[in-house]
């Protein structure tokens, strides 16, 4: 009981933010039932990280999804069609693409949790033993977390807006085919710009609420450019996956894309034509593209030795007062002094 009212008492911002996103969710029916479960879930997972921006990645990510889903809503309902009948567009998210968009993010936050339990810093949050002592992996695991959020906001802006651009999509595999709108791996100028768009965005959120947030860390110029080129970069991975193992169904009729539920397969009949190979679904794709993207980006930093950046400044009254001794331990692990 004492855990879960310290827990409480050191979270109250991100558990008001999460009631209230799920607020939200419930009465404008973002998310399905399945959804919200899975949202409180991996907002839980990412309170759990001792630095407090990367559960404010999740927050922002979701609200710039909902802004720019929300955006020519009544114009994609016209490019596009639904499996079920009628437009096209995103509906309510279900827990699927909860976990496709945040999926990588969890099970990255939860190793780099396991690797910094072992000594000399214990998690105060969960009660795991000590581990290896993995200072590199230390590193690295936080950059392919805020890479992963980097990406999927790129695709996300990319597909969103992208689809609302006035020039016909090209397929990113044969740039001289033009392709419908909504297709599988079509792009467009306009997506690429608003990927990158994306990319920065979310790169930018990271620096800035790891500053100010506990641990206060100042990001490099060198760590953000390359975690901004990555964010960019899983948003052509998308493309590329979407156009190789990502089948695309369009509508005989009306020669529009059709769209299944929640990311789910269309299948293909006497009035639909398939192209391209049915291995994944949207969701699949978007979790192969989140988590090649961040092991990309950790690749790179150990390539290049770029790293975080350095701890700014610790204040001891913001910090629980059963840790302000072992998160000096948990930045000096984390974190390079020389980059």
């Amino acid at each position: 009981m004492d855990t879960i009212t310290d827990f409480g008492r050191t979270h109250v911002a991100q558990l008001t933010g999460t009631a209230g996103l799920v607020s939200y969710a419930l009465l404008r029916k973002k998310l399905t039932p399945d959804g919200i479960a899975a949202g409180i879930f991996v907002a839980f997972v990412h309170m759990l990280h001792p630095w407090q921006g990367i559960f404010w990645l999740l927050i922002v990510f979701f609200l710039l999804g909902t802004i720019v889903t929300r955006a020519g809503h009544a114009a994609k309902a016209q490019i596009t069609q639904s499996s079920g009948g009628g437009g096209g567009g995103e509906g309510a998210r279900t827990s699927a693409q909860v976990f496709a968009n945040s999926g990588t993010a969890c099970v990255l936050i939860l190793l780099h949790l396991w690797v910094l339990s072992s000594s000399p810093f214990i998690s105060s949050t969960l009660p795991v033993a000590p581990g290896p002592h993995l200072p590199l992996l230390s590193k690295l695991l936080p950059i392919g977390t805020i890479a992963q959020y980097a990406a999927v906001a790129a695709d996300t802006f990319s597909s969103e807006l992208g689809i609302l651009s006035q020039s016909k999509p090209f397929l990113i595999t044969a740039p001289w085919k033009r392709v419908p709108a909504g297709t599988n791996g079509g792009v467009t100028l306009d997506g690429l710009l608003y990927g990158g768009l994306g990319s920065v965005l979310l790169v930018q959120t990271a620096a800035l609420t790891l500053k100010f947030l506990p641990p206060h860390i100042v990001v490099s110029r060198q760590t953000a450019a390359l975690l901004t080129l990555a964010g960019f970069l899983g948003t052509v991975i998308d493309s590329l996956l979407g156009a190789v193992v990502q089948a695309t169904v369009t509508d005989k009729k009306t020669g529009r894309v059709v769209e299944g539920h929640g990311g789910t397969r269309v299948k293909a009949g006497s009035e639909r034509v398939q192209m391209g190979w049915d291995l994944l679904t949207n969701n699949g794709v978007n979790f192969a593209m989140a988590a090649l993207t961040s092991m990309i980006a950790m690749g790179a930093a150990w390539a290049v030795e770029a790293n975080l950046g350095t701890v700014r400044y610790i204040s001891q009254n913001s910090l629980p007062s059963s840790q302000p001794s072992s998160i000096n331990a948990l930045t000096n692990r984390g974190i390079s002094k020389n980059d």
